[in-house]
């Protein structure tokens, strides 16, 4: 007999899918940011290798550096993607969202331009909030994700957060032409919000677009 496992009473198993989920979905996404680091990597040994033919007036030294800088970029780079896929289990801590949502959307700029779909940010630099990183980082993926392939014709997305007397609230808006449809990214937000914690609110904006609310306690 098949043993049977029920995900909503699983909270892990939840987080695990979506992440395995997104990152089918964002295949392009984790391969262009490799491929940017070895990019690095591959001028710093052509330069190298035109300095061995004293084809370049650059010193030996500087190209060195250059290279060595490539490198460790690209392990940083190395270290986003597996993070992206296995990250390291945390608890909270305080993290600037000025800094974790341009993350999110440097990540998916790509995908957003294929579906000419603008990205626009307005965050506070200041502005902090003691959760746990790679789980907020995940549902602002996921969130991204549904407003960018709800707009397969072009469209905005607009990511804001501010301070408020009970918290953070996080909101994404977009322009789609329809309501939100259910979706496994959308069910599954629903289910790991509650974790951060924190509620999750959406509803149709006046010009027929789609707002979602993250509301995180201070």
């Amino acid at each position: 007999m098949r043993a049977q496992v029920n995900l909503t009473d699983q909270p892990f198993l939840i987080e695990d899918t979506l992440r395995g989920f997104l990152a089918r979905r964002c295949r392009r996404a984790y391969l262009h940011d490799l491929r940017n680091g070895l990019q690095g990597i591959h001028g710093g040994v052509d330069a190298l290798t035109r300095a061995a033919r004293k084809t370049t007036s650059v010193p030996l030294e500087q190209l060195t550096q250059f290279v060595q800088q490539a490198i460790t970029n690209h392990e940083r780079g190395l270290e986003r993607v597996l993070d992206g896929f296995a990250p390291e289990s945390a608890g909270p801590a305080a993290v600037v969202l000025n800094d974790l949502i341009f993350d999110v959307i440097k990540f998916v700029t790509n995908d957003a331009a294929r579906n000419g779909a603008r990205l626009k940010m307005n965050v506070a630099e200041a502005l902090s909030v003691v959760v746990a990183a790679a789980k907020l980082r995940l549902i602002l993926l996921g969130l991204l994700i549904d407003a960018i392939d709800a707009l397969p014709s072009g469209g905005d997305i607009v990511i804001s957060a501010q301070a408020d007397e009970n918290g953070v609230r996080i909101s994404i808006a977009d322009t789609r032409a329809a309501g939100t449809a259910t979706s496994f990214i959308v069910a599954a937000i629903d289910e790991l919000a509650p974790l951060l914690p924190a509620r999750i609110d959406r509803k149709q904006t006046a010009t027929a677009g789609c707002q979602v609310q993250l509301d995180l306690p201070g």
